[in-house]
């Protein structure tokens, strides 16, 4: 649950910072969302970019706990 907020939270800064870098790229002082489509596929995305690195992070963790809590080594 915890990662789905934050996953949510993540997907739309990862939005603001690709439109602050396509700004920066094209010279752009401003961007319309008008295709509101195309938004919600972006926001998508990002949602399952931000949602992977956080399940990889979480088996990286649990793998590195289980590890150093293990009686054999």
């Amino acid at each position: 649950m915890v990662r789905t907020a934050v996953s949510l939270v993540m997907s739309f800064v990862f939005l603001i910072i690709q439109t602050l870098v396509i700004m920066e790229i094209k010279g752009y002082e401003m961007i319309y969302f008008d295709n509101y489509s195309l938004l919600a596929s972006v926001l998508a995305v990002n949602f399952f970019l931000s949602f992977s690195i956080l399940t990889n992070i979480k088996y990286w963790l649990n793998g590195r706990y289980e590890k150093s809590s293990s009686p054999i080594e």
